[in-house]
């Protein structure tokens, strides 16, 4: 969410209004507009979150008890 900065999320908002608007123009025919995907949104399930390997280089280095499971 960081790289997007007020101009990006009104440009965004103005798309999806102007794809809405057309959608309804046209009778409501084919499939209704969806909004672009917000930064956080776009992460594949496969990605691991941000810091997650920093706590297993943490416990490998015995920092961090190989049970402790609160990070």
């Amino acid at each position: 969410m960081g790289a997007w900065g007020v101009t990006e999320f009104l440009l965004r908002r103005i798309d999806h209004q102007l794809a809405g608007a057309n959608w309804q123009r046209s009778g409501g025919k084919g499939a209704k507009p969806k909004p672009v995907e917000l930064p956080q949104q776009q992460r594949t399930p496969k990605q691991k979150p941000v810091g997650a390997d920093v706590a297993q280089r943490l416990r490998n280095l015995g920092l961090i008890p190989p049970g402790d499971t609160t990070t």
